[in-house]
Formats: C-alpha cells, sequence, structure tokens
C-alpha cells in the first residue's frame, strides 16, 4: 500500500512588536510630553473625549507603553494644541533633572554648527514601527521662520482620518513613490520630482497611492506642523 507523501510546510513567521532599544526611548519621550501638555488642562478621560482616543491607550502612551500609531498622535497632539512637530526627538534617554525642552526644538541661538548644520545621523525623528511611518525634522529646531521636514510614507497609507490643519505655507516635494494630495475639495496626483505648494490653513492629507513606499520633502513656514 503507498503511503501519501508528507508536504513539509514553513510556519509562517509571526509579525511581532519588538521595537528596538531608540523606539523604547522615543515612546517613553511621547508619553512624558503628552502627560506634560495634559496635567492641570484636562483629565485622562477628558483627554479620551476630545482626542477620540480610549483612556486606556493614553495611560499606556503616558506610561511609554504600547505602540502609537501616527494617527492617534495625530489625534492627541490636535487635542491639546500641540503642533506635530513639538514631538520630535533625538533619541537621548530621559534623565532626572533635564530642562523642559530637552530636544532643543526652541533653542534661542541661530549661530554655530550646532545651531545652523543637521548631520545625517543626527536629525529629530518621530518613528512609528506599527506603520513602518518615519518624519525627521531637517532643520535644526522651530525656533526659525521656516521648518524643513522629510517623511518616509508606507506603501497605500493615508492620513484622510486626520486631517492636517495648520498656519503658514506649506511646499511638498516627491523624492521618489506616488502621492496624492488633497486640499480641501482639490486632488493633485504627485509623482517624485513634483512639488505643491499650498495654504495650510485648509485641511488637507496625503495618500500614498503607490505601491511602494514613498519618499516627500515638506517645508513649512512659519514652523506649525
Amino acid at each position: 500500500m503507498l503511503k501519501a507523501k508528507r508536504t513539509a510546510t514553513r510556519a509562517r513567521p509571526r509579525k511581532t512588536d519588538r521595537h528596538t532599544p531608540e523606539d523604547q526611548v522615543r515612546f517613553i519621550r511621547l508619553g512624558d510630553v503628552i502627560r506634560a501638555q495634559r496635567k492641570g488642562r484636562f483629565t485622562v478621560d477628558q483627554l479620551s473625549e476630545r482626542a477620540g482616543v480610549s483612556s486606556g491607550l493614553i495611560s499606556q502612551i503616558e506610561r511609554g507603553k504600547g505602540n502609537p500609531s501616527f494617527k492617534t498622535m495625530q489625534r492627541l497632539a490636535a487635542a491639546l494644541e500641540l503642533p506635530i512637530g513639538a514631538l520630535f526627538q533625538n533619541g537621548a534617554p530621559p534623565t532626572a533633572g533635564v530642562p523642559s525642552d530637552p530636544d532643543g526644538l526652541n533653542s534661542t541661538s541661530l549661530h554655530g554648527e550646532q545651531q545652523m548644520v543637521v548631520r545625517r545621523d543626527a536629525r529629530k525623528k518621530l518613528v512609528f514601527p506599527k506603520e513602518s511611518m518615519v518624519w525627521e525634522l531637517l532643520t535644526p529646531d522651530l525656533n526659525r521662520t521656516l521648518e524643513m521636514l522629510r517623511a518616509v510614507v508606507p506603501a497605500d497609507y493615508d492620513t484622510r482620518e486626520v486631517p492636517f490643519v495648520h498656519q503658514g505655507e506649506e511646499c511638498v516635494h516627491i523624492i521618489r513613490g506616488k502621492v496624492e494630495v488633497h486640499i480641501g475639495e482639490q486632488v493633485f496626483a504627485l509623482d517624485a520630482g513634483d512639488t505643491i505648494t499650498y495654504d495650510a490653513t485648509e485641511p488637507h492629507w496625503w495618500r500614498n497611492r503607490g505601491g511602494t513606499e514613498a519618499e516627500v520633502i515638506s517645508a513649512c513656514t512659519p514652523p506649525s506642523f
């Protein structure tokens, strides 16, 4: 009697929520910022209602736990009337006795290499491993009349749930990929090499309309993102 051959099957790798030490430091710092901005203004439940984010998740974020999405942080920042740019970090671990602006986002000096040059490996970042979303601040700090950002946007990602609305004028240049930019009721399909400039006080959002990662450079004046 012939025995049926067993076909060996490989187990599919499981998705994990493992974070690098740098990721964990950033989560802690994000939590510190959210908690500091909330205290004295709102209870966790009040912030939850304003932002449309569960109280449990807010508590986790404030403790540096979990893996918050970019959209969640958008909602919290908007509810706290805090620009997304205020969340950028240099990845240094929090230490006792540090000033309220440990990442130097509001430096008052505009002279010298540290205040004028941003080296590639020293950019302040917002990293969201859950979505493979990365934002980098290309200007040294927010105490300027200009803010420049680099964003890596995963395939098919969009921000329509929480459109951006902020002061100033914004210019976006597509480095690679295909990005659809929605400004009010207008829709613009952009390819690598294309640039768009618009009034940032109008609700606007992006969609990566390609099947691959997209990379964009954004400039905003005054810094208000």
